[in-house]
């Protein structure tokens, strides 16, 4: 058992996203996790600071001088830095984390590191385009800090082939996709019943609308008897342009938060990731929720996301031939595709992740589920 300190931007209450699974993973593997969570501005006393939220692992808040998104001088990156940093020295005296802790780092702004932990192994794990998100105008001093978080790390991970090639002016960064947090589980392969489409994910401005009501036409010339289901909640805004661009739809269905196990999994035909163009979507090589979705030997209809995994169960919506070509692709080759959905379930199993970070999985855990996402 060693002990694991994680510095990120999220909440531990947020949606699960590669934070809580690398955090998950370390847990089943038996090891203790220091879970330091988004910082509160500096005027909020976050309470408590230090929380044992379940054996192993620890949740540890601390505040902040300036949004990570808003120091656009270099001098607000030191400022800020100089108080995190102070804030953080302050948790660690109380939490019991041991000297030699591994660190992984999911901040690209978290550049100090180093100077609070000199021997440290630090993996810095970037998850996400920054700069593209950024709230201002230009995105130099997001650059700078991504870039001086890189060079001070022992390791540099990145969660697609974009973010992988833009870190490689400052450093060697490896190649870190989700994995399937279940086992394969081989679908009823009863087709009959096989009729309804699922997107299973955020219901909001990120869906491409026109892209699932092609699909609804498409269905209701074509396919009467099938439907479309969207399914979970909604993060920041759009959820009414949803359900008004689907209104009066009859083969369209929108739900709240679901977890994947309650929905009709026998009468699914395939996954819906019909999302529209935008820098975040360029960036995604394979999309968290989609390894869930394979472990169900569900197929996997997608639109943009140009650098996307290629696979024969991934199929374009915005391909040649359009949706149409691609429900009857799904249709067509369900059954076939499984023994490829299973083997690439397998080969992406969370002992494969930890191995990749320099973890062996404890004998207990290599084949236990990771987490409950």
């Amino acid at each position: 058992m060693g002990d694991f300190i994680l510095f990120t931007h999220t909440k531990w209450s947020e949606a699960p996203r590669i934070r809580h699974q690398v955090a998950n993973l370390l847990l089943e593997a038996g090891h203790r996790v220091f879970f330091f969570e988004r910082p509160s501005p500096f005027w909020q006393s976050p309470a408590p600071a230090v929380e044992q939220a379940r054996p192993g692992l620890t949740l540890v808040r601390t505040r902040n001088l300036f949004h990570h998104q808003l120091r656009a001088l270099v001098p607000m990156h030191w400022l800020n830095a100089a108080f995190v940093e102070s804030q953080i020295r302050r948790r660690l005296t109380v939490c019991d984390a041991c000297a030699d802790a591994t660190i992984i780092n999911f901040a690209h702004d978290y550049y100090f590191l180093r100077r609070l932990f000199a021997k440290s192994r630090i993996i810095t794990i970037i998850h996400d385009d920054f700069e593209a998100q950024s709230r201002l105008p230009f995105a130099s001093h997001i650059a700078w800090s991504l870039e001086h978080t890189c060079r001070m790390s022992s390791e540099v991970f990145a969660v697609s082939t974009p973010l992988q090639e833009r870190l490689r002016v400052w450093c060697d960064p490896k190649l870190l996709l989700p994995w399937s947090v279940v086992p394969y589980r081989a679908p009823v392969p009863d087709m009959a019943r096989r009729k309804l489409l699922v997107y299973w994910g955020f219901v909001d401005s990120a869906i491409d609308l026109n892209v699932v009501c092609r699909i609804s036409d498409h269905l209701h010339e074509k396919r009467p008897d099938w439907r479309i289901l969207l399914v979970g909640p909604t993060q920041g805004s759009g959820r009414q342009a949803v359900l008004d661009g689907v209104a009066g739809r009859a083969n369209i269905e929108v739900r709240g938060r679901t977890e994947l196990d309650e929905l009709p999994l026998d009468e699914i035909i395939a996954a819906l990731a019909p999302y529209r163009s935008s820098p975040a979507c360029d960036s995604v090589t394979l999309a968290n929720k989609s390894m869930q979705l394979f472990a169900r030997g569900l197929p996997l209809l997608i639109s943009n996301m140009p650098s996307y995994i290629q696979q024969p169960f991934i199929v374009r919506l915005d391909g040649t031939g359009g949706v149409g070509a691609a429900v009857d692709a799904v249709a067509a080759n369900f059954l076939a595709w499984q023994s490829q959905i299973e083997r690439f379930v397998a080969d992406n199993a969370p002992a494969t992740r930890l191995r990749l970070l320099g973890v062996e999985p404890a004998a207990s855990a290599a084949g236990a589920v990771v987490g409950r996402l």
